[in-house]
């Protein structure tokens, strides 16, 4: 607010004072007629702005990407636990963590709980997965 206030006071004294420089004649018209408009054109500046789309809105992402990564890592889940379940039936739940990082989404971790508290059993998984290239692996037995 400060700056359009100096910037109109500013168009309407330079308007003022050509007008008290400018000889009588042809081109006085023209530049009155000049200078009246700069100073229109300023005073309905905050008008005008009323009807722009602000430029600060479309540097913010347009993307939930937290949410993404949530859908994301409920259709992973979903999917390995389908895959999960057909080699290993003792799976209770299996949780895949999506995230989205350096502009890539990617797995940040597995989860994998068993009914069964066999060591072999959980073994066999944990080495299943990284087979499969999973990082950061939990596999434990769901106790009672």
């Amino acid at each position: 607010m400060k700056t359009y206030l100096i910037t109109a006071a500013g168009v309407i004294f330079l308007s003022v004072v050509v007008s008290l420089i400018i000889p009588e004649g042809k081109l006085n018209k023209t530049i009155t007629f000049v200078m009246r408009m700069a100073c229109i054109l300023v005073l309905i500046q905050p008008i005008t702005g009323i009807f722009k789309i602000s430029s600060s809105s479309s540097r913010e992402p347009m993307y939930d990407y937290g949410y993404i990564s949530e859908v994301y890592s409920d259709n992973q889940s979903s999917a390995l636990k389908k895959l999960l379940d057909e080699k290993f039936p003792d799976i209770d739940c299996c949780l895949v963590e999506v995230i989205y990082e350096n502009g890539n989404f990617k797995v940040d971790s597995v989860t994998v709980t068993t009914e069964k508290q066999d060591e072999k059993l959980i073994s066999e998984i944990y080495a299943y997965l990284e087979e499969l290239k999973y990082i950061n692996i939990t596999v434990y037995a769901k106790s009672d």
